[in-house]
């Protein structure tokens, strides 16, 4: 008895040190892929950084924006709404006149076909479907998320993206060869000092 409770405590240790030093998988090392010409659901719920995308497989998903946040357009959460009001410096009874300022420049960003790059990487979310983490490029090249920051529509905010890989060669835009995700959000926030300093948007009033 004695034998086999010693064995189990080794096992038990052994499994443990395995644990500890392997290495979780990070964001990135995991898998992008890459949805051509997909287009907004616009008759399906959306604001200005998470909304429904159809692909050219034909299943919709829903995708939010790395590292940025627009104000509400739901007025469920008093909560946030509050807490955007601080950070926007605006009045509460404002925030989702802005979001739907905000709603319809991504409406208008993604009018014609685009691109969609996602590790399939959840974001909590008030809808029963899942939602995944994801840059959008629009036609022209365009990152949809620098976009908001730079008209003043959005806050830099969240989970910024990362990547080890030269994944991005050849496509319609130009990534850096690697990235962290607190670089990726330090980028959205030069543009966001921008735009205050500018008065562009929501800084502005």
């Amino acid at each position: 008895m004695f034998l086999l409770s010693a064995r189990l405590s080794v096992c038990l240790f052994v499994f443990l040190l395995v644990s500890i030093l392997s290495p979780a998988v990070s964001a990135s090392e995991k898998e992008w892929l890459v949805y051509d010409r997909s287009q907004l659901m616009e008759d399906e719920y959306r604001d200005g950084d998470s909304f429904a995308v159809k692909p050219l497989t034909g299943y919709v998903y829903l995708f939010r924006l790395y590292g940025v946040d627009c104000p509400e357009t739901d007025d469920r959460f008093e909560s946030r709404l509050a807490e955007q009001a601080k950070d926007f410096a605006i009045e509460q009874d404002d925030v989702m006149k802005w979001g739907e300022k905000a709603s319809s420049f991504t409406r208008e960003f993604l009018r014609k076909p685009f691109r969609v790059y996602t590790q399939k990487i959840k974001a909590e979310g008030a809808s029963g479907k899942s939602r995944y983490y994801a840059i959008i490029i629009n036609a022209e090249g365009q990152r949809l998320d620098e976009a908001l920051i730079q008209a003043g529509l959005a806050r830099a905010h969240g989970m910024g993206a990362e990547w080890d890989e030269p994944m991005w060669e050849g496509k319609i835009a130009k990534f850096p060869r690697r990235m962290t995700s607190r670089r990726y959000l330090s980028g959205l926030r030069v543009l966001e000092k921008r735009a205050k300093r500018e008065k562009v948007g929501i800084w502005g009033k």
